[in-house]
């Protein structure tokens, strides 16, 4: 592994999120002098107390579900290091997707003229190739560094490889991860040398071990399932756009792409490589899925894209839940996604879609969410009961929010302003319809503080799946409003009474401020 390329990756790619779960213990924190006024004379704390204190705390992770119960932390084209359609992959990009939280990660895996033969890359386009091996060998460091009691990672394999080819896959995988990778049935403490297919698989009898996906191709509709293929989807759209980029658009001081080469039989899968995908049999499938009674294989998993499954809602809203409790299912983002932007993540979480893959390139509001969702987790998180029981009562819920001032913002790099002018816009992402809220605009300090000693409330539906975003953002006469720094949680997650967010720039790193509010949340 080329340990400074994953240093590098580790501090380019990193979130602090943490920093609101498990403050960081740091006796220096900075607060403006009014911050420090307003705790001494209104609230029965002090400034060291209140920074111990965490804003956030998510729940004991109860492992004992079916896998269909719980969604998961989801990395789309991993080994890609940034845009879709041209630049560098890289194994050490697996590690890091699971360091930081991934339970999801993907391999595209081509056959090709380089010394190494097969490939991990994003076909037909001008992306450069890493090694399958060295893929495999970094996804299996990454699980050991999670440590044995981990909970399982699912690897979603696009294999581009004919049957003859597959069988050199199926040696690498083995070797590569050994006992982690699950080989057929998963079998009980008591019965090792039964076949038990009605063992309940969960995260507490899979923890450590790598699930893989294996696609599957009933014969009778395999021409069906070509046009749901992720690179091909929306070629129309893609192709000027792919055009214009010349060679010299590849990241200065990388080779070409490697050629793909060989004959690429999609539709047929090997029964030695069918086999590492007993639990997830990943089916693109044809019109009329959801009405299908899958029984053969028994784990097929439904991956499928972002366009095809809003082609369903709402209508289909109350059977694609249904679904959701018996197979499970990958969602990925459409082809036209070629600047690693991302796809509304809870229209998917709240249609039961369980693995909804996302560019991690890009800290946009779909990343911010997922991270708010993860924080905290072992990269499983249980569906709301409504989705699990089928209960669809949902309760009348007040949130309200009190939000005082900020404490040293600092301005992006190259900004030679000292003072601005700056407000609060909090976001409600809720299961009807989202609400927003701004506050005044205040002129700043030149060390960065501000306050607003504002009020906001909210009544809203609550389904487990609401989340609360507050942005710091200058307010510019000219240009569009920049964000500055940001917070963003599941409500549910959110402890009550006076706390300091710790926020995050735009990157999703600590930005240095922190903002003194109280929340309440009431039935």
């Amino acid at each position: 592994m080329d340990s400074q390329l994953h240093a590098q990756l580790n501090e380019y790619y990193r979130v602090d999120y943490e920093h609101n779960v498990h403050p960081p213990q740091d006796e220096s924190l900075p607060l403006g002098p009014a911050i420090e006024e307003y705790i001494q004379s209104n609230l029965k704390t002090t400034k060291e107390e209140l920074s111990r204190l965490s804003i956030l705390s998510p729940p004991e992770w109860d492992d004992s579900h079916p896998l269909t119960h719980y969604f998961v932390s989801s990395s789309h084209n991993t080994y890609l290091l940034s845009r879709q359609l041209v630049g560098r992959a890289s194994a050490e990009s697996y590690t890091h997707a699971l360091s930081r939280g991934a339970r999801c990660v993907e391999i595209d895996v081509w056959p090709s003229s380089s010394p190494e033969g097969l490939v991990v890359t994003h076909g037909y386009t001008l992306t450069k190739g890493v090694s399958f091996r060295k893929v495999c060998e970094a996804i299996g460091e990454g699980v050991d560094a999670l440590g044995p009691g981990a909970w399982p990672v699912l690897v979603s394999l696009e294999c581009h490889v004919g049957p003859k080819g597959q069988q050199n896959m199926v040696n690498i995988l083995k070797s590569a991860w050994g006992e982690k990778l699950v080989v057929g049935r998963l079998q009980n403490d008591d019965s090792h040398d039964q076949e038990d297919d009605n063992v309940i698989v969960s995260p507490r009898n899979s923890k450590g071990k790598i699930i893989l996906m294996v696609e599957y191709y009933p014969p009778n509709n395999f021409a069906q399932i070509e046009a749901e293929e992720e690179v091909e989807e929306d070629i129309d759209e893609m192709n000027p756009i792919l055009e214009h980029f010349s060679t010299e658009s590849i990241i200065e001081g990388e080779d070409l792409p490697q050629v793909l080469i060989g004959e690429v039989e999609r539709g047929k899968i090997s029964d030695e490589l069918a086999a590492l995908g007993y639990y997830a049999r990943s089916w693109k499938p044809s019109m009329g899925w959801l009405q299908q009674e899958l029984v053969d294989p028994r784990h097929i998993l439904i991956n499928i894209s972002e366009t095809n499954i809003l082609s369903l809602l709402p209508t289909e809203l109350g059977p694609l839940i249904q679904h959701g409790r018996l197979h499970l299912r990958r969602i990925f983002p459409k082809g036209t996604r070629i600047r690693s932007s991302n796809m509304d993540i809870l229209k998917f979480w709240r249609n039961g879609s369980h693995v909804v893959s996302l560019n991690w390139q890009t800290f946009d509001t779909s990343m911010q969410i997922n991270e708010a969702m993860f924080v905290g987790s072992p990269g499983w998180v249980l569906k709301p009961n409504a989705q699990r029981m089928l209960d669809q009562e949902l309760s009348k819920s007040k949130l309200t929010a009190e939000i005082v001032g900020l404490s040293s913002l600092i301005l992006p790099k190259g900004r030679q302003d000292k003072t601005y002018n700056v407000y609060v816009e909090a976001e409600l992402y809720h299961n009807l319809q989202d609400q927003k809220w701004r506050s005044k605009t205040v002129v700043t300090t030149e060390d960065g503080d501000v306050m607003w000693n504002e009020n906001l409330e909210w009544e809203f539906d609550r389904d487990e799946l609401a989340f609360i975003r507050l942005r710091v953002r200058e307010n510019r006469r000219f240009e569009k409003d920049l964000d500055l720094a940001m917070f963003c949680a599941r409500v549910d997650h959110l402890q009550q009474g006076w706390r300091l967010a710790y926020l995050l720039n735009m990157d999703g790193r600590a930005s240095g401020a922190t903002l003194l509010v109280k929340f309440e949340l009431t039935q």
